[in-house]
């Protein structure tokens, strides 16, 4: 009798075949799905981290325009009757590490620079022709024309009315991307950039001279060389130097130290004593925190009464 052999059949070979594509399919399906989740935990991690170094980096730049502050309130309490680059907030503050972090910390006094504002509604006993006058002698410095000091005021005038090297909507309407004039007071320097004539490059070398926030005094302690020349024609190179030098040493404290302790005739300090002080209320603070990658800048400008500041003006990077 023959005894029967359950052979290996076609169909057996191919459920087999089967069976294991299916099987390499799933592993491949599973494996495809733990990579995709591993990718996205990590994606997560990361912008969790990114999130908490942005946050981190904000607050510390908070931190730092509060230390400032602080230095300029405390300075407001011991030296009340002028400022100087000699005290303690016109110093080059170090980096600050904090935890994971560091703060970096700058203080500009605005009340060093021309009030570009003022060449409109002028300050006090100084009319928008006095300022246009010391505007042009502050140009000509820079080899630049007068011109653009009337295009500055027709920007910032009320009117309509185009002075005769200036510009008003008219102009900036014929442009090929056209836009008006503003006719108000400009609220940042940058603006300056939308005027006639205030080319990138001429931007670039003005634009630390200028300012749009203080009373329209010039403090003669932090004045830069170029601001102090624009007080009077009569005030040269020689004399801008004389005066920087000796406050180096001993800032001047009153108006009248000035007359007192530099080479000045009676009628160039009577003719300059309108626009200066030795005082100021406006100081622009600039914070900057880094936390690994994460980067956060806060430009703000103060104004000073007594020993408080008053926030005027806010921009985060």
């Amino acid at each position: 009798m023959r005894l029967g052999v359950r052979g290996r059949g076609p169909g057996g070979r191919n459920e087999k075949g089967v069976a294991l594509v299916v099987t390499l399919l799933v592993l491949t399906l599973l494996l495809t799905i733990i990579l995709e989740f591993n990718l996205g935990m990590r994606v997560e991690a990361r912008a969790a981290a990114n999130f908490r170094d942005d946050m981190k980096a904000y607050y510390l730049t908070r931190s730092g325009i509060t230390f400032a502050i602080a230095l300029l309130e405390e300075d407001g309490k011991t030296e009340p009757k002028y400022d100087s680059l000699n005290e303690l907030w016109a110093q080059k503050i170090p980096m600050i590490p904090v935890g994971d972090g560091v703060v970096s910390i700058a203080i500009t006094d605005e009340d060093s620079r021309i009030n570009v504002n003022k060449l409109a509604i002028g300050s006090g006993v100084v009319t928008g022709d006095n300022m246009r006058t010391l505007m042009v002698r502050f140009l000509e410095l820079f080899e630049l024309k007068s011109e653009l000091a009337d295009t500055i005021a027709d920007w910032i005038d009320p009117d309509d009315n185009e002075r005769p090297n200036g510009a008003e909507s008219g102009y900036y309407e014929g442009l090929e991307d056209p836009y008006e004039a503003t006719n108000k007071l400009l609220n940042s320097i940058p603006e300056l950039r939308l005027i006639k004539g205030m080319e990138d490059d001429i931007f670039g070398r003005l634009k630390n001279y200028l300012t749009v926030h203080s009373d329209g005094w010039i403090n003669v302690n932090t004045a830069s060389k170029q601001v102090l020349m624009s007080l009077s024609d009569e005030l040269n190179g020689d004399i801008a130097d004389e005066i920087m030098a000796y406050r180096s040493e001993n800032p001047f404290q009153t108006k009248v130290d000035l007359k007192n302790n530099i080479s000045l005739s009676e009628h160039v300090y009577t003719d300059i004593s309108k626009f200066f002080d030795v005082k100021s209320n406006y100081f622009s603070i600039t914070a900057t925190g880094e936390v690994n990658q994460s980067k956060r800048t806060i430009n703000a400008v103060v104004k000073r009464q007594g020993d408080k500041c008053t926030l005027v003006y806010w921009r985060m990077e």
